[in-house]
């Protein structure tokens, strides 16, 4: 074969393969894993529009785990889901996830515009009487919560954003939970009469239990996985989980400690020193007295 041909050929191959290269790229924007995450969320906001209130109030729940380095923040969602449900097996439930190599694309992509999406949702749905639980799970800096999808960073969230987001639920009942490095530095500008607000680490400390393979970071597995949880209030599951992180970060030679912080804002006060399986007594109530058919 001509020594010409033979190069057309080769250049007409290598801009095949190139194409093909540009066309799978992988990110959360494009492509058919663009468009599975778009149907997994449709799919979640239309679940959540066909739940019938209950009168007495109910959870609606957020998760985003937002960072494709660790499986901890995606375990740290479900560990949120499965806290919720206790409280409310009947919770309205959110769920978004990067995936971290190899996981499989079975919730939305936690993309700051689909997390606006569904807060947005949370918002419409949150009446007086429900409590909403927000969790974020990812790496941190001060005043920046890392979005990260096949290990490359795309523009992070900080509090203004956040404020933003949360601003249509106004006074409605909220627990956000920040589980990242220097979660802390959300607080001063996130605080609200009806929030309460906790975070993994102080503004200017790092929190642990973030590593590729770990089940949860530190936080949330010491502030969501504790025994009987819903014969507690959220005062008493914060100070035992600063005591546990405290010791294990003790334990393991961790230094300096994470420091987790928390708000409980004038409103939310009466509510946050309830136990969690008060929050709907008189529904509970209600169903007992039913009679049985």
């Amino acid at each position: 074969m001509d020594l010409s041909i033979k190069r057309r050929i080769a250049l007409v191959v290598l801009g095949l393969c190139a194409a093909f290269l540009v066309g799978c790229a992988t990110t959360p924007y494009e492509g058919a894993g663009k468009e599975k995450s778009d149907a997994l969320l449709r799919a979640q906001l239309q679940q959540a529009e066909r739940a019938s209130p209950p009168p007495a109030g109910r959870v609606i729940f957020a998760g985003f785990a937002m960072h494709s380095g660790s499986k901890a923040f995606r375990g740290d969602v479900l560990s949120g889901e499965a806290w919720v449900r206790k409280i409310d097996p009947a919770a309205v439930v959110f769920k978004l996830n990067n995936p971290v190599t190899g996981q499989e694309t079975d919730w939305p992509y936690a993309t700051s515009e689909n997390m606006a999406t569904v807060l947005k949702k949370v918002a419409e749905l949150a009446r007086p009487q429900d409590k909403v639980v927000i969790l974020f799970s990812t790496h941190g800096r001060p005043n920046m919560l890392s979005v990260n999808f096949a290990d490359k960073p795309y523009p992070q969230i900080d509090s203004r954003w956040l404020n933003r987001q949360l601003e249509a639920l106004g006074d409605k009942p909220t627990v956000l939970l920040l589980s990242a490095c220097h979660a802390g530095s959300f607080v001063p500008a996130m605080r609200m009469p009806t929030r309460v607000i906790l975070a993994a680490a102080a503004a200017d400390r790092s929190s642990f239990g973030c590593n590729f393979s770990s089940g949860n970071t530190f936080f949330i597995d010491a502030l969501l996985n504790q025994a009987h949880s819903g014969e507690k209030n959220l005062i008493q599951l914060m100070e035992a989980a600063k005591l546990d992180i405290d010791r294990r970060e003790r334990d393991m030679g961790l230094s300096p400690p994470s420091l987790p912080q928390s708000f409980f804002g004038a409103s939310a006060q009466a509510w946050a020193a309830q136990p969690l399986r008060a929050w709907f007594e008189p529904r509970r109530q209600a169903s007992a007295d039913s009679p049985i058919r």
